[in-house]
């Protein structure tokens, strides 16, 4: 999972974030964070030949999305698709009707594509003097 993270932020978000923003953000999640996160986050895995390709992350007492990356060499795959379907199906479950989550700027549109609408713009905190620019995005689950 964390190759995964790493490798995609330094190839899907260097056209909207500069060198100093990418190597904090890949700083902000060391290795052991993805573990501490089984404890109270819902966390999602794409594999594919052994490998893994594809990560999400819920927060399922808020409904809130926290992470879904992609492999560069999977990207356009339908992975980031099939992983953020199975985060909205989970957060249904979780009793929520709205599923929230701060976009980074090179994902807005794959966001905007797969339902969710632009609430703001957000702000995410990746180093004491470094915050990365996003936007707040909803959408409203269907009922089962």
């Amino acid at each position: 999972i964390f190759r995964v993270h790493g490798d995609s932020i330094r190839a899907l978000c260097s056209e909207r974030y500069g060198e100093r923003e990418i190597a904090a953000w890949i700083a902000f999640r060391p290795p052991d964070a993805y573990r501490a996160a089984f404890s109270s986050r819902k966390l999602f895995v794409a594999e594919w030949q052994g490998q893994i390709v594809g990560f999400g992350q819920l927060d399922p007492r808020r409904g809130e999305i926290e992470a879904c990356y992609v492999a560069p060499e999977a990207a356009g795959s339908g992975i980031g698709a099939a992983l953020l379907g199975r985060m909205e199906e989970e957060a249904r479950r979780q009793g929520h009707a709205v599923v929230r989550l701060n976009a980074t700027l090179n994902a807005e549109s794959f966001y905007a594509r797969m339902g969710y609408r632009w609430l703001g713009r957000a702000r995410h905190r990746v180093a004491e003097d470094i915050d990365l620019d996003c936007v707040r995005m909803e959408k409203a689950l269907p009922r089962p």
